[in-house]
């Protein structure tokens, strides 16, 4: 449930194919459902008249680019060479999100543990994952996952040789090495897929799920074959489900874990985001993680950057398509609050409260050390068996969050049952 860290540098990767070079025979699990129904938001409201009070000036919306080079004063730069909450994504040491990834799945066994069992139904306790990634962007991003060899794979070391529930980064090298090469021997063509999940067998010591990024000065070059990503699924995805998968996929894409490393791990989000509390009841990401993806795009995120400034929006649920999706205020050159409505509906469709969310970002801090922070909201209901009190953390028409040392306020207008009208002032 974690990612490996590695040096950001290297050369560009190669981009990844189409999915029609399949071999006769292959399954590809490109998702096929529905996507959620388009609620376009009303139109926005006439801005709150606040001409007396600092003589605030309401502004126009200012539009931000999800992806790198975006000059929008809300598009925050991530800092160092790792997963983090910045635009500034660099699409050499991770995987650029959007379109169809071809991802070779590998089965594993050792020595010491025989396969456990049928290989598909490990396919089928990850394979959701495809669905819940194409739903969570917008139908964006597709995972097309296929087997490359369908029965278990032999590794050449005991499970227990490879670091099994934190390995250091040359221990995962190591097996991503050993599970590919042998996958290649048995077969496979590498060069097919952009992204490989290795799944052990049940009953391992290989306990943790991991990603693995390249790191160009050392490359894995398999058969001809560079490989830039893993994920490693250990006997944790019996535990998590097919949940874990989005996890770790994310983590390729560049997202950091919102979890906290030590103590109580979800005193940062509770449940509402993947990256935190893999089982949270609202997992759909953050529609600042959607943002930085380039799932939600430039039309749909309002900036409010100035002092002295408002501006109301009118947000469409991010378990929607369409619609406005972030209103941000910018707090300092690495900072933001931001505000999002959701929804118990398609991936948060167990959310425990539905309303306005509020949050900070700080894309100077660490993956695991709290990047994002939801704002508890001392006027929710308590939370029932099964919810935390961030769970709950949902803010409601006639209600307002004021940070005073920020300088920032929020506060809801009204709501319907697929949006949330927000205004937002910078003092």
């Amino acid at each position: 449930m974690s990612e490996t860290r590695v040096p950001r540098e290297g050369t560009p990767a190669k981009a990844g194919t189409d999915g029609r070079d399949r071999l006769p025979g292959e399954v590809r699990n490109i998702p096929r459902f529905r996507l959620p129904r388009t609620r376009r938001p009303f139109p926005l409201l006439v801005l709150w008249a606040l001409t007396v009070l600092l003589a605030l000036t309401a502004v126009p919306a200012q539009h931000a680019h999800a992806v790198n080079g975006s000059t929008s004063p809300c598009a925050l730069q991530g800092w160092g060479t790792t997963v983090n909450e910045g635009q500034n994504t660099d699409y050499t040491q991770f995987l650029n999100p959007l379109g169809i990834k071809n991802v070779g799945v590998v089965y594993v066994d050792f020595p010491d543990v025989a396969g456990a069992g049928d290989v598909a139904d490990y396919y089928n306790l990850l394979s959701p994952a495809a669905d819940w990634v194409w739903n969570a962007s917008y139908g964006k991003t597709g995972l097309s996952m296929r087997p490359m060899v369908n029965r278990w794979v032999r590794m050449p070391s005991a499970s227990n040789a490879y670091g099994t529930s934190s390995p250091t980064y040359q221990q995962h090298t190591r097996y991503v090495t050993d599970a590919l090469r042998a996958a290649a021997d048995a077969g496979a063509d590498l060069a097919r897929y952009d992204l490989f999940y290795i799944v052990s067998t049940a009953h391992s010591q290989v306990s943790g799920s991991h990603t693995w990024y390249w790191t160009p000065t050392q490359p894995i070059v398999i058969k001809g074959t560079t490989v830039r990503w893993a994920v490693t699924f250990g006997t944790d995805m019996w535990h998590w489900g097919y949940k874990v998968a989005a996890h770790e996929t994310a983590h390729v894409f560049g997202a950091p874990d919102l979890y906290a490393f030590s103590g109580d791990q979800h005193r940062y989000v509770g449940g509402w985001d993947v990256m935190g509390h893999i089982a949270g009841a609202a997992p759909q990401y953050f529609g600042w993680l959607s943002w930085k993806f380039g799932w939600t795009g430039d039309d749909q995120v309002v900036c409010v950057w100035q002092n002295r400034t408002q501006n109301t929006a009118t947000l469409n649920g991010v378990e929607y398509v369409g619609g406005t999706k972030l209103l941000a205020v910018k707090t300092g050159t690495t900072t933001a609050y931001v505000a999002e409505a959701r929804r118990k509906a398609h991936n948060d469709s167990g959310a425990c409260s539905s309303g306005v969310v509020i949050y900070k970002v700080d894309t100077s801090v660490a993956s695991g050390q709290g990047p994002v922070r939801v704002v508890p909201n001392p006027n929710a209901a308590a939370p029932p068996a099964g919810c935390g009190t961030l769970d709950m953390a949902t803010w409601q028409p006639g209600q307002t969050f004021y940070d005073r040392a920020a300088g920032v306020q929020f506060t809801v207008r009204s709501a319907d049952a697929y949006n949330s009208t927000v205004n937002a002032i910078k003092w």
